[in-house]
């Protein structure tokens, strides 16, 4: 996504091609979760380009005004880890959460070898 964002400042059409399939792609994915869970309470934004990027942040969310959806555009361009960056009137929440997957394994590594009611077979199988 850096690599796109550059090019577009450079002029690109073809890597404006590339965010905007890219911005469509996510926000169709998004109302297809919606449809399926039948609303949201918040939109969480997390790794690479979910902490990263904020015009990837501010372009899936401007899809989702109709849902009472604001972002706060100042907060979003802030670089926010571990923050709600929607306006306080917002009816849905828009969070941006730092991944930790090496904690999250770790910590299923110890729940796996630490819990002796678990044959070896049901580590293989959990």
């Amino acid at each position: 996504m850096r690599q796109i964002t550059a090019a577009i400042a450079q002029g690109d059409e073809r890597a404006k091609l590339a965010f905007d399939l890219f911005v469509h792609r996510l926000r169709s994915s998004i109302g297809a979760m919606l449809a399926s869970l039948g609303g949201v309470d918040a939109l969480v934004f997390t790794a690479g380009i979910g902490e990263n990027s904020a015009a990837i942040r501010a372009a899936a969310c401007e899809g989702f005004g109709f849902l009472g959806l604001a972002l706060d555009l100042d907060q979003n361009n802030a670089s926010p880890i571990n923050l709600d960056i929607a306006q306080p009137d917002s009816k849905v929440r828009v969070l941006v959460i730092h991944t930790e997957e090496d904690w999250a394994i770790a910590q299923e590594c110890h729940r796996l070898t630490t819990d002796r009611n678990l044959s070896r077979r049901d580590w293989l199988n959990d």
